[in-house]
């Protein structure tokens, strides 16, 4: 009977501690652990989940346009605002997954996917680089709302960077 009370204990308390310390001496290393105890409420975003809903708005926030674009991209870029305002959440989370390869805002909301535009024949993404690049030849919302669709819907599955 002891033997597996102490299975259980080893088990249930034993390995969650050895993870934690592990966590908490690397945190402490960094000099992280000190700003947590010192400034809970405002680091607390970055290690509690958050009950608010993604909304398009945010999705918009995180979103960097270049600062000179044609017609042609100001165009695609207008489609791209519309796509997001009447997207679902789900489609927001999958819009999301395609461009970063995590369902959320990156690095909570404080990263910026970078929005391109180029001569390209389809809609890509570099996840590791935050990069999304669009063609910038689509001529109707509709055009653009089929395309990107196409490719949120193909993105599922595990990401390599979503632990």
């Amino acid at each position: 009977m002891r033997v597996i009370q102490g299975l259980i204990i080893h088990d249930v308390i034993g390995r969650p501690k050895i993870i934690l310390d592990q966590l908490a001496e690397g945190l402490n290393t960094l000099g992280f652990r000190t700003a947590m105890k010192d400034y809970p409420a405002l680091l607390e975003a970055l290690f509690v989940p958050s009950s608010e809903k993604l909304n398009a708005d945010s999705v918009i926030g995180v979103l960097q346009f270049p600062k000179d674009m044609d017609d042609n991209d100001s165009t695609v870029a207008g489609f791209i605002h519309t796509f997001i305002k009447n997207a679902e959440v789900d489609t927001l989370e999958k819009f999301l997954f395609f461009a970063t390869g995590a369902k959320v805002l990156p690095e909570f909301g404080l990263a910026r996917i970078q929005v391109k535009f180029d001569g390209v024949p389809s809609i890509f993404a570099s996840t590791c680089l935050l990069e999304i690049t669009f063609p910038n030849q689509f001529e109707t919302q509709d055009s653009l709302c089929v395309s990107l669709q196409a490719v949120i819907n193909t993105a599922t599955g595990q990401s390599f960077n979503c632990v």
